[in-house]
């Protein structure tokens, strides 16, 4: 009788082992916006090396130029996620937008700047050889985004304002045209697009690369309030699958730059290479976010008419996914530098 209890119970078990796996196996959809960038890699890597999957996830990635259009896009319900530059979603906050921050596609938890990823090259023949020779010329970039913030920030770094330059907006993919043709005298923008100036255009100079002490421009992994409250489960999924490619891309920079190819078009495999490096994927946030957008982003966003007026960015973001994440799989994130114990989120 005995046995047969035993025979009968290691059947049940079974039976609920195998019913959980399907369970687990149970995909749900999600749409995810990016950009042709290449600290987009995480998200091309865990689509492809089927990251996404293996969490439970059936993705499709929506395309974007700009982080502005990948926020009208998911407002409208063409996707749940947004991995983008932080400066469309707080000027999005500023305005009554109902986003959310559930954590970074690149930053530093650690520190209290950031602006890595970012550079200003001037043009040649230009005469500019820094900051301060700026004055008077004409930068071109994309308006609204994390490479306005990051060129305001080095401008006041250096005793110049947002009005002692001439900006002029210009996408991504057109900058280097513009420095051909001198439209502009110089660009300010996020990889791979400095690196392809400088190795594709002669007579190019990089005068600034990220080391931007002013600046705190993270960029966002970016939900709304209605995916928060519909699809909890579904941000889990998706912030433990980011949080695996983040550390994979981490560690495999040239396979993810080979990745990148596929996605953001016209780089040369070396440059994308070199790109892909300039990015620390590291998607946590510490206090650093909160502090941080309010003692330095928001500042910036008002001094250059990006903003009216300063404002609370805190209920605008929310940790616990990324937490939840960490916690579920803190293999993940075992070769990130340790967040200072009193900056650290609960």
């Amino acid at each position: 009788m005995q046995t047969k209890r035993r025979v009968l119970a290691a059947l049940v078990a079974t039976l609920l082992l195998l019913t959980a796996g399907a369970e687990a196996q149970e995909k749900m959809d999600i749409k995810i916006g990016a950009g042709v960038a290449s600290d987009h890699a995480p998200a091309f890597a865990a689509l492809e090396r089927g990251i996404f999957a293996k969490h439970g996830l059936n993705a499709k990635l929506v395309i974007y130029p700009t982080g502005v259009e990948e926020i009208n896009g998911m407002l409208a319900g063409a996707q749940e996620v947004s991995v983008m530059g932080t400066i469309p979603f707080l000027a999005g906050v500023s305005n009554g937008l109902p986003l959310i921050l559930i954590g970074h596609l690149h930053s530093d938890a650690t520190q209290d700047n950031y602006s890595t990823g970012h550079s200003i090259v001037v043009g040649a023949g230009t005469g500019i050889k820094d900051i301060k020779g700026l004055k008077g010329k004409k930068v071109g970039l994309p308006r609204g985004t994390g490479a306005e913030a990051f060129l305001i920030g080095h401008l006041q770094a250096n005793g110049l304002n947002a009005s002692d330059v001439s900006l002029i907006n210009v996408k991504p993919a057109d900058l280097a045209t513009g420095l051909v043709n001198k439209d502009v005298d110089a660009i300010a923008i996020w990889e791979p697009w400095p690196s392809a100036a400088v190795v594709n255009i002669p007579g190019t100079v990089r005068i600034a690369s990220g080391g931007c002490p002013t600046c705190y421009i993270p960029a966002a992994l970016l939900t709304t309030k209605k995916i928060v409250a519909e699809k909890p489960e579904l941000l889990r999924r998706f912030m433990a699958a980011f949080a695996e490619a983040e550390q994979w891309v981490r560690n495999n920079s040239d396979a993810a730059a080979e990745i990148d190819m596929r996605w953001v078009p016209g780089i040369e495999l070396a440059v994308m290479k070199e790109a892909v490096k300039q990015a620390n994927y590291d998607l946590r946030m510490s206090k650093y976010t909160d502090e941080m957008f309010k003692a330095k982003t928001i500042p910036s966003l008002v001094s250059a008419g990006n903003v009216k007026a300063a404002f609370d960015p805190a209920p605008n973001i929310d940790p616990q996914f990324y937490l939840a994440a960490e916690s579920k799989y803190p293999q993940f994130f075992s070769d990130l530098k340790p967040i200072p114990a009193e900056k650290r989120l609960k």
